[in-house]
């Protein structure tokens, strides 16, 4: 149900683009694949057969189901490797046109079969023996496996080519593919056995289902890191940052006039770029309130405590091209706002001139973590937080 939602979704999403082809595959996969989910499902089996009147009418659908899904996984990988478009669209046609011809076969023996019992678990090997059924079922089970093993081949030759996001989904895709083999083979195995007069059928009714699972998600996951991956990557590193920013954030949010609401459903770049934007919103507030005797008195204080320490000397140097600022600049940037803030609190309206200009650890947004960090830790910017409450007490 859940893939069924996620392709409703998608292919709502999708308007206008099926002439693309990776777009085309992409959205059929979801289809499909939701689609034989639920329709292989026992329950599912039995209401189908009961609508149509037809025993087993539910074999040929789910194992052409199948069939179109193989086809379609190809059909991605081939416009997920790309190349010259008349290439691309030979091979891909070649696919539908070879899968399309399983599906009518896979009808047509379906036709000829006697399947009088409805079996929804055994299926495959209840009627291993009968004809046409026999050959049906082997039909969908050799194209199946040509489909699998030529899905793995593809990936293989093309993770010699390929690094970072996209090496790893081929990875996920072959072990998903690994996984589809071993289903095979224990469906043929329970099949021979039936064949040589021996019960196996627990290969096919107990070891089976599990292995064909794990392999739908994994080639499924495969085909979807590279895509989504850098989005969830980026996700992470907003909810990391969102996380370290927020003592700054709480420092200086409630000096907006007007605060942004967020939501828990609210993605994590959405919320770190409203945070950024009250932390950035509050400093402006306490401009006017920036005092480079505090800065002074800190950054002196941090220095003599810093000497004490066996990593003195640290400095933030951040990323390539960016300014190298010691520690203690980044503390005394700390406690010149602090100290601001409480200004501002206590004298919204008031007009202080100061000469401080744009803090460095503003200008440089690799070193706001460091800025927050020293807010909510140090004990300089502690100090200079509670020598301006004295202060503004005693103005008072």
């Amino acid at each position: 149900m859940i893939l069924l939602i996620t392709a409703v979704f998608k292919l709502s999403a999708m308007r206008g683009s099926w002439r693309d082809p990776l777009m085309a595959a992409s959205g059929s996969v979801l289809l499909i694949g939701a689609l034989v989910c639920i329709l292989s499902a026992p329950p599912t089996i039995s209401v189908v057969n009961s609508l149509t009147g037809i025993e087993n009418f539910s074999a040929p659908l789910v194992y052409s189901g199948m069939s179109a899904l193989s086809a379609c996984y190809l059909v991605l990988m081939i416009a997920w490797r790309g190349g010259e478009p008349e290439k691309v669209g030979r091979a891909a046609s070649l696919v539908v046109g070879f899968y399309a011809l399983v599906i009518v076969g896979i009808v047509a023996l379906f036709s000829l079969a006697d399947v009088p019992v409805e079996r929804t678990r055994d299926l495959d090997t209840y009627y291993a023996n009968t004809p046409y059924m026999r050959e049906m079922i082997l039909l969908y089970l050799v194209s199946h496996t040509v489909a699998t093993v030529t899905l793995a081949g593809m990936c293989r030759s093309w993770l010699r080519e390929v690094h970072d996001l996209t090496r790893r989904g081929l990875t996920l895709i072959v072990v998903g593919a690994i996984f589809d083999l071993s289903y095979q083979i224990a469906k043929y195995t329970a099949m021979a056995a039936r064949w040589n007069g021996r019960d196996w059928d627990f290969l096919s009714t107990s070891v089976s289902p599990p292995l064909v699972a794990i392999a739908g998600v994994t080639v499924a996951a495969g085909f979807a890191l590279p895509r989504i991956g850098p989005s969830i990557a980026a996700n992470l590193r907003a909810w990391r940052r969102h996380r370290l920013l927020h003592p700054l954030w709480a420092e200086m949010h409630d000096l907006r006039a007007l605060a942004s609401e967020t939501h828990w459903w609210d993605p994590p770049l959405v919320r770190l770029a409203q945070q950024e934007i009250a932390i950035l919103d509050g400093v402006l507030v306490c401009s006017p309130y920036l005092d480079n005797d505090v800065r002074k008195a800190a950054y002196a204080a941090e220095r003599r405590a810093d000497i004490s320490r066996p990593d003195h000397g640290t400095s933030d140097r951040g990323a390539a091209g960016h300014v190298v600022v010691d520690q203690a600049d980044i503390v005394a940037e700390a406690a010149m706002l602090a100290a601001a803030k409480v200004r501002a609190s206590a004298n919204p309206s008031a007009e202080f001139p100061s000469d401080v200009g744009q803090l460095q650890c503003v200008k440089q947004p690799h070193l706001m973590v460091g800025l927050a960090r020293a807010l909510a830790s140090s004990p300089v910017v502690a100090d200079a937080r509670q020598r301006a409450h004295v202060q503004e007490v005693r103005h008072d």
